[in-house]
């Protein structure tokens, strides 16, 4: 009987210990998540930036017609892709889906020959008329890597850009848009300050 009492004092002795271990792990992990910054699109100092209008004349589609970049019904989501990059061909649905949740047009661009071009948005199910393909928009933006993302409201002014290869980084680009703050680094350095 008595080796039963021992036996239950230390169950309960290594339960508490547990509970108390539990505990500080769990502060810990609390307070790790604090320290993270969210996943934020990567952005570049080079090109327009947040705040900028858009590029004024329209662009060339590959229906053969021409698309400004201003004026829409709802904010434009231009996502510059190529049919050699695998990150390109990943992120399209992705922001597909993305757009319609988020009610965003979803046009893709870029200055492949027109031939590949084609054949690429068959691939990815893009009409030809969402589809730029006109370096003038590239060297407009100023785009150096792919998949880049710019998101402009309905007057042409750019909300937020940045390079995209998940949803994350998509929802960065409104979340930057809704706290006021061109981009989620600026965001997590200002409230960084704060907390100084």
């Amino acid at each position: 009987m008595q080796n039963l009492i021992y036996a239950n004092a230390a169950l309960t002795v290594v339960l508490l210990a547990a509970c108390i271990v539990m505990g500080l792990m769990l502060r810990r992990i609390r307070r790790l998540f604090q320290e993270i910054a969210p996943v934020g699109a990567l952005t570049s100092s080079r090109g327009p930036q947040p705040g900028d209008a858009c590029p004024p004349q329209p662009f060339h589609t590959l229906a053969g017609g021409v698309l400004a970049l201003a004026g829409g019904a709802k904010p434009r989501l231009v996502l510059f892709v190529s049919a050699t990059c695998p990150i390109s061909r990943k992120v399209i649905p992705i922001a597909r889906n993305f757009c319609g949740r988020e009610n965003l047009e979803l046009v893709l661009a870029g200055d492949d020959a027109p031939t590949i071009q084609q054949h690429f948005a068959q691939q990815t199910n893009t009409p030809a008329a969402a589809f730029i393909n006109d370096p003038a928009l590239g060297r407009a933006l100023q785009v150096d890597k792919l998949p880049a993302a710019f998101l402009f409201d309905q007057q042409g002014t750019l909300i937020a850009r940045g390079l995209v290869n998940n949803r994350e980084h998509l929802e960065s680009l409104l979340n930057a848009w809704e706290s006021g703050f061109s981009t989620v680094q600026t965001y997590m350095q200002h409230t960084r300050r704060n907390r100084a």
